[in-house]
């Protein structure tokens, strides 16, 4: 009469085995969530970093970029950003526009629409005479890697593309890269009047810390106007 003895030791030693690998695996699971979820974002090379022009009074710069100017660049009139390209790091994204957040800041996409940029309303229009400042997120506990994760690989000459609410598109080509302290942003650079349209685009970078879950650092992207595509 066959009895079940004989199938025990294998029995137990599958169970065994069965048991290890779940350990195993739990195990896996916990020392992997203590590491990043992605790589830090990237950091400007410093070819791409030469500092931009400090702004330069008004009247000035008014009588220098009408000496400069040429019809393929004139400046277009005042109209909404819908849509921003970057080819070089991958980037199709929409742009809304938002004015300031309840600290006195340029506001940013909600961070429940990582993949949103948004257009500083406040000062000139992508196209318009002056800089045209973008800000999106770099990452999201939610998704990972944001709108401008790799807004620290763009080279200078390389492409953007902003298309306009009238259904015109200016381009701008990169002109510097650079990551500055966030207690040293350089607003004047940013923000301060330029005779001919420019473009910045503005995200976070540098360290992250995990105490504050803030990051360290701000990659600013610096670009000016090459005509209408």
């Amino acid at each position: 009469m066959p009895t079940t003895k004989a199938a025990d030791p294998g029995g137990s030693r599958l169970i065994m085995l069965a048991i290890w690998l779940i350990g195993a695996g739990l195990l896996v699971i916990g020392v992997n969530a203590q590491l990043p979820r992605w790589a830090p974002p990237p950091v400007p090379s410093a070819a791409a970093a030469s500092p931009p022009r400090a702004a330069i009074p008004r009247a000035r710069a008014l009588a220098a970029g009408h000496r400069r100017g040429s019809p393929g660049t004139a400046p277009l009139p005042r109209s909404v950003p819908v849509s921003l390209r970057i080819p070089a790091i991958g980037v199709r994204a929409r742009v809304i526009p938002l004015g300031l957040d309840a600290g006195g800041g340029a506001a940013v996409p909600s961070l429940s629409t990582p993949f949103l940029t948004s257009w500083y309303d406040r000062g000139p229009a992508p196209g318009e005479a002056g800089p045209a400042v973008l800000l999106g997120h770099v990452d999201s506990a939610a998704v990972g890697p944001a709108v401008f994760y790799k807004l620290g690989d763009l080279v200078p000459g390389e492409l953007v593309y902003v298309t306009r609410r009238d259904h015109r598109t200016a381009v701008f080509r990169v002109t510097a890269v650079a990551l500055y302290p966030e207690q040293d942003f350089p607003a004047k650079q940013v923000y301060g009047f330029t005779a001919r349209p420019s473009l910045r685009l503005v995200t976070c970078g540098g360290d992250f810390d995990e105490q504050t879950h803030r990051y360290l650092d701000r990659t600013i992207a610096f670009a000016a106007y090459a005509g209408e595509s």
